[in-house]
């Protein structure tokens, strides 16, 4: 990952999470809480990969929903921000630890790259990533890292916000976000006009493609409440 993207994330670290819920209204709550419903499978014993797992927010909900599905889950969440990571542990702590509720329920944390996922272990049976995709260098080096990270049959669930295929909509939302850059220019004006400039420019389609070239399989897209926001599952062959 850049040291653009880093070092935005660092000066936003301590404001991300409200600041996300407060310009989402909420909803990235609930896109999140999707996400984590499609991270529970079958088996009763598990491994998950959250790569960019940020401030943990996802490890969280998937850890919520394993408890209620009574699954036994080991989650490694990664990210290459160490001030994300430190308010992430913070959340987990409060959360999580010497709570009887979450005894089946393992969760570890560690500094790593999205860009350098083999550095993670290759045991994996389901990987996750929220937010991560408009953030890479290289998608393409991402999803080869996914191959490699991702056992055979293993689930994907990439959660992501980007243009929709309803012109009216898009004009609302860069109307929206010329806003959100108003009011975010306050707190970091780099960091604000980067979030809402990449949504406009991410594309859905060719991550598809991305994915299909690289081998993955049952690779399908579902639009999220409002349609700015969108989740791609699949599995490794």
């Amino acid at each position: 990952m850049s040291r653009i993207v880093e070092e935005i994330f660092s000066d936003i670290a301590d404001k991300y999470d409200i600041m996300g819920h407060i310009f989402s209204f909420g909803v990235d709550g609930i896109w999140r809480k999707i996400a984590a419903n499609e991270a529970i499978i079958e088996s009763s014993e598990y491994a998950v990969l959250d790569v960019a797992t940020g401030t943990g927010s996802l490890v969280l909900d998937i850890a919520e929903k394993a408890c209620k599905y009574n699954k036994s889950v080991c989650i490694t969440g990664v990210d290459f921000n160490k001030d994300m990571l430190k308010i992430a542990k913070k959340k987990i702590d409060a959360k999580i630890d010497h709570k009887a509720k979450y005894s089946d329920i393992k969760i570890n944390l560690k500094l790593d790259d999205a860009m350098k996922l083999e550095k993670s272990g290759s045991s994996y049976d389901v990987v996750t990533a929220g937010f991560l995709l408009r953030n890479v260098d290289d998608a393409i080096v991402f999803v080869q890292g996914l191959k490699k990270v991702l056992k055979s049959g293993g689930k994907f669930i990439l959660l992501e916000m980007g243009k929709t295929d309803d012109k009216f909509l898009d004009f609302l939302y860069g109307a929206y976000f010329a806003v959100i850059r108003l009011t975010g220019s306050l707190i970091n004006k780099k960091a604000y006009w980067w979030l809402t400039r990449s949504i406009m420019k991410f594309s859905r389609e060719k991550m598809i493609d991305i994915l299909k070239d690289n081998g993955f399989e049952d690779i399908k897209i579902k639009n999220l409440p409002f349609k700015i926001g969108f989740m791609i599952t699949g599995k490794n062959a």
